[in-house]
């Protein structure tokens, strides 16, 4: 499937940007944000580059890094799940999910390219609805 790195990474810093407005009054600022996301990324390209691989053969989804969640390989039929991202501002201890078709493949968003994931876990504390901080970048 086609990947467009520099696209989801302008899309995922617009939404965290936005919702980074909610939390200026905490001790993080954009800026430092943006390096411990790089320093995530840094950190996951190392693990998908060295990790022994799932399986030598057969079918399985392939380990990435969506510029949210470093993933791991996937097992056909099941959900994958990760810990909420450490570079969050909002430190919200909870699971991103991803689902591994029986395909091998990541699930699709509908009537998208984008692989699908739930991260209804990783957001802001109940004042902040999560529409609020990662709404569709414009």
């Amino acid at each position: 499937l086609p990947y467009r790195p520099a696209r989801l990474f302008e899309i995922d810093l617009a939404r965290l940007r936005r919702g980074f407005l909610f939390f200026q009054k905490s001790q993080f600022s954009f800026p430092s944000l943006k390096q411990q996301w790089e320093e995530y990324r840094l950190q996951c390209l190392e693990y998908l580059r060295e990790a022994p691989p799932l399986a030598p053969e057969g079918k399985f989804c392939n380990r990435t890094f969506d510029n949210y969640v470093c993933w791991p390989d996937g097992i056909p039929g099941t959900y994958v799940n990760m810990s909420c991202p450490w570079y969050l501002p909002t430190a919200v201890p909870g699971k991103v999910y991803r689902f591994c078709t029986l395909e091998g493949t990541w699930l699709l968003e509908e009537n998208s390219t984008n692989p699908w994931r739930n991260i209804s876990e990783c957001m802001a504390p109940d004042e902040v609805s999560g529409q609020q901080i990662f709404s569709t970048a414009a």
